[in-house]
């Protein structure tokens, strides 16, 4: 129940010129948003789209570009300082690339909102064989004294963007949408007529709420250039930056179980020893910025992080090496943070030096047995489970494990969070939206505020008759309800987070490569 980062989508949507405000004809206003019936000819005659430019991401300058190939690939890379980042969708799979090299399919809401940028850049409401959605004329609003026709777009059939249409000028000059639980403000300026299509040149997103912003200034568009489709492939393997020892099966890494939390020795840059907290929901290293700082490491740029309650800003350092046990994770990008609230006393006095989550776990399959207190991490070239366990899939949400859950039978998706210190917590949305506190038992409310990075919440206790994941199946189970409806609480997309106080239960195996947690009874044979 502690961090991640997310990194905001970049998307493209066409400058669009308004018809006369008196009589509004979508089909009309839509030929005309694009330049008129040159440019529908043109956009339907494209074979591909390439945007070069530059990124501001929060304040982090670098180089972007984006490729779209009709009716249905495209491809985004951002080059920031050492980090780089890929989003693409291949005509089927939406998949990324981390700052870390790490590669991974893109599920859920993640996906949609890949495919949400991909609706406006194939301008598919002008053709609708590419991909769906659909839309409607709201009527005219002033805001700030300028006249807007409003059309409500809804994507995929799924979430709503709201855009604006400047009545005088007929650019859409902005719009609005949601990522999970945050507003989005897109404004696009200064348009330019390329090959007949006009195109905003200035895209400024901010969010409601979040310290996220971005910037992207378009220096070239090119059209119908030759592309190659391999780049919307998604790779097989990730960029190789970790090592397993040679010849080994696995390795065996101790850890202290403390607090609800799994806590492991780790060594940086092949000298210093810190403790760290093994964290499923980190979707990226976090060190905690007082030891960090330390030790000597620059920031390298800004990056903002999704919190328990709220989101903060995380400054990102370039570290030479993080070794677990005898696996080493090579030239890694990671944040940095003042965790200093969860600082614990460590056996040997090496200090409290932050979370490690997604870029080691989702290397290796690795086997956690609480009450043995260790992690057995398998080579991945060469590993077959053991077949006593319950195997139940899962796909990602912002890089977490996220498995179909259902508490007293209501259905949810539920992240599997190794950094949660408690049992089930669930969200504030998906408790208002079934009235949880009038079907589960004995509520109460919490005494103290509970919490992690991103701040606290208050909330209620409560007991569920039955929580059953796959073929998992417990009972009376306590939970937790936050009154927070910010950061990872105020998700409406996810129903709630599994912490350790559910998972000691068991031995669990979580296999990212095979996208499966598989639960073995508490005394089950080691996995083999």
């Amino acid at each position: 129940m502690l961090k991640r980062l997310f990194l905001i989508l970049l998307t493209l949507t066409s400058t669009v010129y308004a018809a006369d405000p008196a009589s509004i004809d979508l089909d009309s206003l839509f030929v005309e948003s694009v330049g008129g019936p040159e440019a529908v000819d043109s956009l339907r005659r494209l074979t591909s789209y390439r945007a070069e430019g530059t990124m501001d991401l929060m304040g982090n300058v670098g180089r972007f570009v984006e490729y779209y190939v009709p009716p249905d690939k495209f491809y985004s890379r951002i080059e920031i300082g050492p980090m780089t980042m890929v989003q693409a969708f291949d005509g089927h799979t939406a998949w990324q690339i981390d700052m870390n090299g790490q590669v991974s399919e893109v599920e859920g809401f993640e996906r949609d909102e890949i495919l949400k940028g991909a609706y406006f850049n194939s301008h598919s409401y002008l053709f609708p064989d590419r991909f769906e959605g659909s839309y409607e004329y709201q009527g005219l609003k002033t805001e700030d004294g300028i006249d807007y026709h409003v059309v409500r777009f809804k994507p995929l059939n799924k979430s709503e963007v709201i855009a604006y249409f400047d009545a005088a000028t007929g650019l859409m000059s902005k719009s609005t949408g949601y990522m999970d639980e945050l507003v989005m403000h897109t404004y696009r300026r200064n348009p330019i007529r390329t090959g007949g299509i006009l195109f905003p040149t200035e895209v400024d997103v901010i969010a409601e709420g979040a310290p996220v912003t971005m910037k992207a200034r378009y220096e070239s568009i090119v059209l119908n250039e030759p592309v190659d489709p391999g780049i919307f492939r998604m790779p097989n393997e990730s960029v190789a930056a970790s090592g397993f020892p040679e010849g080994a099966d696995s390795v065996m890494v101790p850890f202290l179980y403390q607090a609800g939390h799994i806590r492991i020795p780790v060594i940086v840059n092949g000298k210093t020893k810190l403790w760290m907290i093994l964290d499923s929901g980190a979707s990226a290293n976090i060190f905690n910025k007082p030891v960090i700082d330390s030790l000597g490491f620059k920031p390298a740029g800004k990056m903002a992080a999704k919190g328990v309650a709220d989101y903060e800003e995380v400054d990102m350092v370039k570290i030479d090496s993080v070794s677990i046990g005898s696996i080493l994770l090579r030239d890694q990008v990671a944040g940095a943070l003042d965790l200093s609230a969860l600082t614990f006393d460590t056996p040997d006095g090496a200090p409290f030096g932050g979370v490690i989550g997604y870029d080691f776990l989702s290397r290796y399959p690795i086997l956690i047995d609480y009450s043995g207190l260790t992690l057995t991490v398998y080579n991945p070239d060469r590993f077959t489970p053991h077949d006593s366990g319950v195997e139940i899939g899962f796909h990602l949400t912002m890089r977490i494990p996220t498995l179909q859950g259902e508490l007293n039978g209501i259905k949810g998706d539920f992240i599997v969070d190794l950094g949660n210190s408690f049992g089930l917590i669930l969200h504030d949305h998906f408790a208002q939206t079934h009235n949880l506190d009038s079907l589960l038992d004995n509520v109460q409310p919490i005494p103290h505020q509970i919490g992690g990075v991103g701040g606290t919440i208050s909330g209620r206790t409560a007991y569920a008759a039955s929580f059953k994941i796959g073929g998992v199946m417990l009972n009376s189970l306590k939970v937790i309800i936050p009154d927070s409806g910010g950061g990872l609480a105020g998700s409406e997309e996810l129903a709630g987070n599994i912490g350790n106080l559910v998972l000691e239960n068991f031995k669990i195996l979580l296999d990212y490569r095979n996208s499966r947690i598989i639960f073995y009874g508490a005394d089950a044979d080691d996995n083999k």
